[in-house]
């Protein structure tokens, strides 16, 4: 009779132990997750979420890599405009420049010219990211540059140059093209500046790619933590429903073996206390 009660102490055991694996189960495919809480596996459960905070930073250092890009589209697109007016200038203090070229028509060309050049300071006042100039020489000296932020720690610092047209700048304030001499001097500074700016730009479209690499492998991290997140965390549905399946057939085979032992328990002291 003690072997019989143990027997049916075991097969209680048993179904409880299934219960709970398939409550289990049951919230698995509810939440659509394994680990849900602490008590699910401790170590796993910590690690997912350090995984979590380390995609969260990674999407800060993303942001400000994505700004530091829009920053520097902007610039590139400022620069690309200053160099055609630059082009048109030039073109202009050639045309003046010419023999047989009357006064009246330098005058003209000066017009022109003289609107350009001030036009190239209102790209520069009109060139601005969360409401600060990148033109006007602010971020042009190496250690006070535009810092975009890629990593712990890690900073990528890119220098704007200022184009303004004053002397620390391209140099054009007071230059004119209504005579010949002044056409000559205009000329060489305006070869100067746009050599200077079609390097700004080589030296920009060096730093995008920098950025846009450092970026793209950040992305890459980020997606290996999502993916091995999904590996712990995430069920399998239809393993699961078939786990569960499983799970409740072998709870009514326990419940039918504490029904037999019971059964048999009890027949037993009927039959030696009748």
């Amino acid at each position: 009779m003690t072997v019989q009660f143990s027997a049916i102490l075991q097969a209680v055991s048993n179904y409880n132990k299934l219960q709970q694996t398939g409550n289990a189960l049951t919230q698995q495919l509810t939440a659509g997750k394994k680990i849900i809480s602490p008590r699910d596996n401790p170590v796993l459960y910590n690690r997912i979420n350090t995984f979590r905070d380390e995609i969260s930073r990674f999407d800060t250092y993303l942001n400000n890599m994505n700004e530091g890009l829009s920053a520097v589209s902007q610039v590139q697109d400022a620069v690309t405009e200053q160099l055609g007016f630059l082009t048109k200038m030039l073109e202009l203090a050639n045309e003046s420049k010419q023999g047989g070229t009357s006064q009246n028509e330098r005058n003209a060309y000066n017009a022109e010219y003289l609107k350009l050049n001030a036009e190239l300071n209102n790209i520069v006042n009109n060139t601005t990211f969360n409401s600060k100039p990148l033109l006007d020489g602010s971020f042009a000296a190496s250690g006070s540059g535009y810092m975009i932020t890629t990593g712990q720690n890690v900073n990528y610092e890119i220098n704007f140059q200022k184009t303004t047209t004053d002397s620390d700048g391209l140099n054009l304030d007071g230059t004119s093209i209504a005579s010949t001499n002044n056409t000559n001097t205009a000329i060489t500074r305006l070869e100067d500046a746009i050599d200077s700016l079609t390097s700004m730009q080589r030296s920009l479209g060096t730093d995008e790619y920098i950025v846009e690499s450092r970026s793209t492998l950040m992305e890459s991290k980020q997606t290996e933590l999502e993916l091995l997140i999904e590996k712990y965390e995430y069920i399998d549905p239809v393993k699961i429903s078939a786990e569960l399946d499983q799970n409740q057939m072998l709870q009514q085979y326990a419940l039918a073996a504490i029904a037999y032992l019971s059964e048999s328990r009890q027949n037993m002291i009927d039959y030696l206390f009748p």
